[in-house]
């Protein structure tokens, strides 16, 4: 992971490097996120940040770093059906927690001619950064007994976003920011369940995971920009 991230800020540093220089800035926008990957019905919409910094190049492309902070939860309700349509599963879970992603990308946007508004694609790509919480038990059937669940995980996976936006301008320096993104990552937003014992009230060791691995965000913030 680390590697990574050194690559990109050495790619950030040879691409600002590679062209003059006209402006700079930086970007803030709350936002709302939406599972849609596989098993999207999971999780619950999202909410957060997702912000940066860019330097604006002569040929309209803005190269920066992005970062954020989305949090959402369980839906436990839907989670507990679906462990409960499983085999080995005789019983109930009951859970309730969140996840918490946290997105480290380069960033690469286009800004389209023209006045106002001003609009522009977006190209994205870098690690994903998960913080999975999760509380609750596992109720058997028969004499099983109750289990319960603490769980905490940290991960990351790669990926990669695209998107669209506009800027609307306030003053010179200030534009009203809105924005969405789509995002593939190759695993995230993972739920996992450890089952402690069978139907006969005897220890085994299994596992059950469920995550979605894409959603979109629709941002609304600010945009400051400088000339240099």
């Amino acid at each position: 992971m680390k590697n990574i991230i050194i690559i990109l800020f050495v790619s950030l540093l040879f691409s600002t490097s590679a062209f003059s220089q006209n402006s700079y800035g930086s970007d803030l926008s709350a936002t709302v996120a939406f599972p849609t990957g596989v098993n999207a019905e999971y999780f619950n919409t999202g909410y957060g940040a997702i912000g940066g910094f860019y330097y604006e190049m002569d040929s309209n492309w803005r190269i920066g770093l992005t970062l954020g902070f989305i949090y959402s939860g369980i839906n436990g309700e839907e989670v507990n059906n679906y462990f409960q349509t499983l085999d080995q599963q005789q019983g109930t879970v009951e859970l309730t927690g969140n996840v918490s992603t946290i997105p480290i990308l380069l960033s690469f946007k286009y800004m389209l001619p023209g006045s106002s508004p001003r609009f522009y694609g977006i190209i994205e790509a870098g690690l994903y950064l998960y913080s999975t919480n999760l509380n609750g038990t596992i109720t058997y059937s028969g004499n099983a007994g109750t289990a319960p669940i603490d769980q905490s995980e940290f991960s990351s996976e790669p990926g990669f976003a695209l998107g669209l936006g506009a800027l609307f301008p306030v003053s010179k320096e200030i534009s009203i920011d809105v924005n969405a993104r789509y995002h593939f990552v190759r695993n995230s937003e993972t739920i996992k369940v450890k089952y402690d014992y069978d139907n006969q009230g005897n220890y085994y060791a299994s596992e059950e995971t469920v995550g979605s691995n894409h959603f979109i965000n629709v941002g609304l913030g600010a945009n400051w920009y400088f000339e240099l």
